[in-house]
């Protein structure tokens, strides 16, 4: 009953202070449970078991290595021929972008004569 009393006796009284209401966005972290960058658990990995994804897999990173190559080449066959002079040194890098081309083509042949 005191208590009800003091809460009577204090609503009455109005206070003079504005009352500033603040947001703070802080940022959000996602937690990824089955994967983090200490642990790996390759069994939520459906590549690590699925010969057919893995498969796609391998086939894209194969044909994007070629692709990577072929533009590595252009760009280096640009650069060499605009002086219309090569050195041997741009020989030897011309002659490595072949080979470099020649070994991502084979391991690429391999995804489309398989099937």
């Amino acid at each position: 009953m005191l208590g009800g009393v003091f809460a009577f006796a204090g609503a009455g009284e109005v206070s003079a202070q504005r009352t500033v209401r603040r947001v703070i966005y802080r940022p959000v972290f996602i937690r990824r449970p089955f994967y983090n960058r200490y642990y790996y658990d390759p069994f939520y990995d459906p590549y690590s078991y699925d010969p057919y994804l893995r498969a796609q897999r391998d086939k894209y990173y194969a044909e994007q290595r070629v692709s990577r190559e072929r533009r590595d080449m252009a760009e280096h066959r640009a650069k060499y021929y605009a002086d219309g002079i090569l050195t041997p040194k741009e020989q030897e890098q011309m002659a490595s972008d072949q080979e470099q081309l020649a070994k991502a083509l084979r391991d690429a042949r391999r995804y489309t004569t398989r099937y």
